[in-house]
């Protein structure tokens, strides 16, 4: 359920803006609202250092911290001003490497010589200069008298030359260069050099890397720190008076009159305005049903103030999803025991217990959804034992009885036409429920308005598009006949009563639109047949790499066999997920949301309040 919510003004003495700001924190309820970031010399002194601390956290939870000791003595403040210290000193050193790189490389044509002793000949009335030309220029080069040329390397079609006169007014024939003003074994011992301090730097930044947890804490104080300052100086002040704006939930509003007549404060509390979008998202909801909020923090959305909680439908219709998708009993088993063993080693730390609770609830429903299909590592039934062998009826319908009998009621006349039909039809059947439930639940939260009637409307016109779809893709001839013109002429009907004129021009695509809306559910059933083949394809590569072996190989073959298959079947989870979050979570994210009309524009409610330490 999303919170009412009541939006504030609350007005205190300019000089007790810091006072009431801690009591504020320390009530713990109000999300206060920074519509714009406030420009002041301590919010962004703060932002730096936030974004300096998470930069060495992340460099230093790079380094490997086996049987290292954590620095003694050192707070998060002085490790953090140590590594940029470090940092900066190695960012410096590296540009002095490049520059001393480039150095090499450009007196590694010349050899070793020392620069002074051109100035040495330069008094003496011998003037040296260095050139470079390409080889047709050099071979064609005309030289005035009195001009020698020496040449020192040749690398590829480049020559590398002296010009040596001792007429200083004499023309040369091409410009000199400008070489670096060290020798090249000067140049070689600074780089070694300047390596060297590299190499300390970056050994002193390993030793810090123990106290990477101690770092993670400072950045979670200067966040709250950073949070305060922001509040404080979005305070705008009037004079000697100072307000602030933001939002409260309104079974918590005692407690802020409350502390508003204990402190002296002055407040207005209203109604958040329609049109105001800043309004945060607070939803309250059993403890059972929070089991599905990590799939929404997984995908960042929140929805809005004045949308649905759709919680609900969410755990129910995502773990038939992944069930579908994944679909295999001993991925689901795999999945099961790894997320126990995760429990049992974070069993400490409080944030990893949901999501590893979801995991479990998801493998549940893979495991099911397995046993029904025969689907187990991509093996034939035949060799699986029976209860895994699943219900013949999905798996195998010329083998059942009930599936023959309805062949001979659809008029099918080969029951092996009936394969996979079943779980095609399932997944409209889904289809169904799944869109409808949105367009039911749409139509009772708004059954004030008479518009929306209209959803009762979509309603039947999706059961009618499962129909039709059923008679399309599964089994053709099967259109209900007057149940399904009924569902279309009362859908119809009740739409275009309630229809706005605006949304009447875009009628005929979103009637479409939902046909195609419970078309889209068969990517259930294809994504999840596909990862039976995959699983099936790499069991037949192994036992391919088994039968190339003679005999007296045939542990070889074995081993050959379990490489292949192994590495397949990890291939063919990756792919799962990746199906998992490409077609279960667009189903309810986009299909579904478009027929409940959500637009997930939500500002999660965030109150203003001490951060509590984590586990």
């Amino acid at each position: 359920m999303i919170v009412p919510m009541k939006k504030i003004n609350l007005l205190c003495l300019e000089h007790e803006r810091t006072a009431a700001l801690e009591k504020l924190r320390e009530l713990g309820i109000m999300h206060v609202d920074i519509a714009v970031k406030p420009e002041s010399e301590s919010v962004n002194v703060l932002e730096q250092s936030l974004q300096d601390t998470a930069k060495l956290y992340n460099i230093l939870t790079g380094f490997k911290t086996k049987n290292q000791d954590i620095p003694a003595g050192l707070t998060g403040k002085e490790i953090l001003k140590k590594g940029l210290e470090l940092l900066e000193k190695q960012n410096d050193l590296e540009k002095e490497r490049e520059l001393l790189i480039r150095d090499l490389d450009t007196l590694s044509k010349w050899g070793d010589f020392q620069p002074k002793l051109l100035d040495t000949l330069a008094k003496n009335g011998i003037y040296v200069s260095f050139h470079l030309a390409f080889k047709d220029v050099y071979d064609h080069m005309e030289l005035p008298e009195g001009i020698t040329r020496i040449l020192i390397s040749r690398i590829k079609t480049e020559r590398y030359f002296l010009l040596i006169t001792q007429d200083k007014s004499l023309e040369l024939p091409c410009a000199p260069l400008v070489l670096p003003e060290k020798s090249l074994s000067a140049v070689r011992a600074e780089l070694i050099s300047v390596e060297k301090e590299i190499a300390d730097c970056k050994e002193s930044m390993q030793n810090l890397a123990p106290a990477a947890g101690r770092l993670k804490e400072y950045f979670e104080q200067l966040g709250s720190e950073y949070e305060f300052v922001a509040n404080r100086d979005t305070m705008v002040s009037d004079g000697r008076i100072a307000y602030l704006t933001g939002y409260v939930p309104a079974p918590e509003m005692e407690k802020l009159v409350e502390a508003a007549h204990q402190n002296g404060w002055a407040l207005t509390a209203e109604d958040p305005e329609l049109t105001d979008a800043r309004v945060p998202t607070c939803i309250k909801k059993p403890a059972w049903m929070k089991i599905i909020d990590p799939l929404f923090d997984f995908i960042g959305i929140a929805p809005g103030y004045r949308e649905n909680d759709v919680s609900l439908f969410f755990l129910i219709a995502f773990p038939i999803f992944f069930g579908m998708l994944i679909g295999d009993t001993a991925y689901g088993a795999l999945f099961i025991v790894t997320a126990l063993i995760c429990k049992y080693v974070f069993r400490k730390k409080s944030a990893a217990q949901l999501p590893l609770n979801l995991l479990i609830l998801l493998s549940i429903f893979s495991i099911i959804w397995g046993l029904l299909t025969g689907s187990c590592l991509g093996l034939p039934r035949n060799v699986l034992p029976g209860f895994l062998q699943g219900l013949d009826f999905l798996a195998d319908p010329k083998e059942s009885e009930a599936a023959r009998s309805l062949a001979e009621k659809l008029k099918i006349s080969n029951p092996d036409d009936l394969k996979d039909k079943f779980i095609q039809w399932f997944c409209f059947l889904l289809a169904a429920l799944h869109l409808s439930s949105a367009r039911l639940y749409k139509c009772f939260t708004e059954i004030r308005n008479w518009r929306s009637w209209g959803n009762l409307g979509w309603a039947c016109l999706i059961w009618g598009n499962f129909f039709t779809a059923v008679n399309l893709v599964v089994f053709p001839g099967t259109f209900p006949g007057y149940i399904g013109y009924a569902l279309y002429g009362v859908g119809l009907l009740f739409i275009v009563a309630t229809t706005t004129a605006e949304a009447a021009l875009n009628l005929p695509f979103s009637v479409v639109g939902s046909f195609v809306d419970v078309l889209s559910y068969i990517r259930l059933f294809a994504v999840g047949l596909s990862g039976v083949y995959v699983g099936t394809c790499f069991n037949d590569m192994g036992k391919m790499v088994l039968d190339a072996l003679p005999k007296d190989l045939m542990a070889i073959g074995i081993i050959g066999l379990l490489l292949v298959a192994l590495a397949g079947h990890i291939l063919n989870i990756i792919l799962g997920f990746m199906g998992v979050l490409v077609h279960a979570i667009r189903l309810n994210t986009l299909e579904f949301s478009n027929h409940i009309e959500m637009q997930w524009t939500g500002i999660n409610y965030r109150p203003f309040k001490k951060k509590e330490k984590k586990d």
